[in-house]
């Protein structure tokens, strides 16, 4: 028979051995079926290792211990729940969750690594811990209020014009010499040395190539700033149309706030070894030419469609020194929402947009009342309530691009 079960494998990294040890036991008691602990880098001092005496890898946590463990979940539903459990007790023990993966329960179980292995549970152990420890797991404390309905946009009615049209307007910023000016025109014209007939299946494929050469992976750069422009010409550009504009909107939104949002990613991790809560000087300096031209693109507010406005008022959010005129408007925007699950992100759109943690820790704790999935994974009590927020707002603006 064969074995359709699923598994979730984590890694918390800790202190001291005692610490690991506890946590190995805390883990235990939640029905992970395989728990073990080995200092950090075990097999670097291993001479039967084909790793012994490599450079660490992980230099930051020399001498630290590692606790890992397989939890086979008899809900795929309850993983975040889960990964929550994990990271609070990581924190509650000094460490951080710093690995996971999932996959095939057999496979998960087969191959882990039993050296320093501390616990070992049957089947139906396991499965009954991990039914005690989700036992009394109350329901979301609201019922989600009823989806607003997609955002009107103008969609283009041909992808390939759409994706010739963004094409014309990059190949403009070339031959007009902007392009060389701001400093990107290479990257550009790589990007351009093609026939886009040819090179995307359509205009949003084309969009994220152009946002890849800005931020690959999502990862700032030097150069990230100084592609600003390029993304602001074409949210400008009444050649495009509603739809792709507010994607690009949507990307200016991830270039302004990457900064913060790796600050709250990496919140646990970097209180657990006592660094200082610094976004990069390439996230700061791409925030700072995301509002030099936030102005500009709220002029246009006017002229956005409903689904424009959307975006534009999260990247108010993100930049709210630089679009602080705009709050009256998005406010009134917000109310035409009321009764909806969009009101909700409006809430909490305004709260960042004025800068107020306490309105935005309000905003958050409502969306988490009836959909705490979604901010669950950003709970680190070390990222600040605007880190937090920005960090749910990229996912239901996200979430909203899934209904146009």
């Amino acid at each position: 028979m064969i074995d359709k079960r699923f598994a979730h494998a984590y890694t918390v990294t800790l202190p001291t051995e005692q610490a690991a040890r506890a946590m190995a036991e805390r883990l235990a008691e939640r029905g992970h079926q395989l728990v073990a602990a080995r200092i950090v880098d075990h097999f670097s001092f291993d001479p039967t290792s084909s790793w012994y005496g490599k450079p660490s890898r992980r230099a930051a946590f020399a001498g630290w211990w590692d606790a890992f463990s397989v939890c086979v979940d008899p809900s795929s539903q309850s993983a975040w729940i889960e990964a929550a459990a994990v990271r609070g007790l990581a924190r509650g023990h000094g460490g951080v969750v710093s690995g996971g993966s999932s996959g095939g329960a057999a496979s998960m179980l087969s191959t882990f690594t039993r050296v320093g292995l501390l616990h070992e549970l049957s089947d139906d152990e396991a499965e009954r811990r991990r039914r005690a420890a989700l036992a009394d797991l109350a329901a979301p404390a609201q019922p989600a209020p009823p989806s607003a309905p997609p955002l009107a946009c103008r969609s283009p009615a041909d992808e390939r014009a759409e994706a010739l049209t963004i094409v014309a307007c990059l190949a403009d910023l070339v031959d007009s010499g902007r392009a060389e000016t701001l400093g990107v025109a290479e990257g550009l014209a790589d990007l351009l040395d093609g026939d886009a007939d040819e090179d995307w299946e359509d205009a949003g494929e084309l969009l994220g190539d152009l946002f890849n050469e800005a931020m690959h992976q999502g990862t700032c750069y030097p150069h990230t700033a100084s592609m600003v422009p390029v993304f602001a010409t074409l949210a400008t550009s009444d050649r495009i149309s509603d739809q792709y504009r507010a994607w690009v909107l949507l990307d200016l939104y991830l270039i302004a706030t990457v900064g913060r949002r790796d600050l709250c990613a990496r919140a646990d991790k970097r209180h657990a070894l006592a660094q200082p809560a610094v976004a990069a000087p390439e996230a700061i300096a791409a925030r700072e030419a995301v509002a030099t031209v936030v102005p500009r693109l709220v002029d246009r507010w006017g002229e956005e469609s409903e689904f424009g406005r959307f975006v534009l008022a999260a990247l108010v959010a993100a930049c709210p020194d630089a679009g602080a005129r705009l709050r009256p408007d998005i406010s009134r925007l917000g109310h035409t929402y009321a009764g909806t699950d969009r009101a909700a992100t409006m809430r909490l759109i305004e709260a960042l947009a004025g800068a107020d943690p306490t309105l935005t820790a309000t905003a958050l704790r409502d969306i988490a009342s009836w959909n705490p999935k979604l901010v669950s994974p950003y709970d680190s009590p070390y990222a600040t309530a605007e880190q937090r927020g920005l960090c749910v707002l990229q996912d239901l603006i996200i979430e909203e691009l899934s209904r146009v």
